[in-house]
């Protein structure tokens, strides 16, 4: 069964102001969009077992200290040019009663990153949350680390070793 007349009219409407919005948008943001989600990590250890990543990249969860460390990258379209600060507080939308316990520069993959640790509760539980963000190439790359408070510490090193080994790739 075909398509009515003005039906058949209007997906080929549709379908060419779709074609020429993307072709209207600069090259950058056409590659960048092809970066979303090419880049490398280090590994956590065998602790962390590696999840569906729901909207980010990649995960990786802990049973034994209940915590997750996961990665995402936003380009192209979704980027946003924001100072570092504004994207690691992005991150931490869903938190309540935040306190930053520290924050520093540092280099990621070439780039000025942000790392910030915060603690705060997530449904009404306790947890920290380190956070690092950097912008490259037209995509903004946020790795996270969550554990109840109690626990944080035994994880940081896996976290740590995420984000040594991330390289952006092409």
């Amino acid at each position: 069964m075909s398509l009515p007349r003005n039906a058949r009219i209007a997906r080929a409407v549709f379908v060419s102001l779709l074609l020429l919005a993307g072709g209207c948008m600069p090259a950058s943001y056409r590659q960048a969009k092809r970066l979303e989600g090419h880049y490398v990590t280090g590994e956590p250890g065998a602790d962390w077992v590696e999840v569906k990543p729901g909207g980010a990249d990649k995960a990786w969860y802990n049973d034994s200290i209940r915590a997750s460390i996961y990665t995402d990258s936003n380009c192209g379209t979704h980027y946003r040019e924001l100072r570092l600060p504004d994207l690691a507080l992005e991150s931490l939308a869903g938190l309540r009663d935040t306190h930053t316990l520290s924050e520093a520069d540092r280099t990621l993959d070439g780039r000025t990153a942000l790392l910030r640790v915060t603690s705060g509760t997530l449904d009404g539980v306790p947890v920290t949350v380190a956070n690092t963000v950097t912008n490259k190439d037209a995509c903004t790359y946020d790795l996270n680390y969550i554990a109840p408070a109690s626990a944080f510490d035994a994880g940081v090193a896996a976290y740590q070793a995420v984000v040594d080994g991330f390289v952006a790739t092409r």
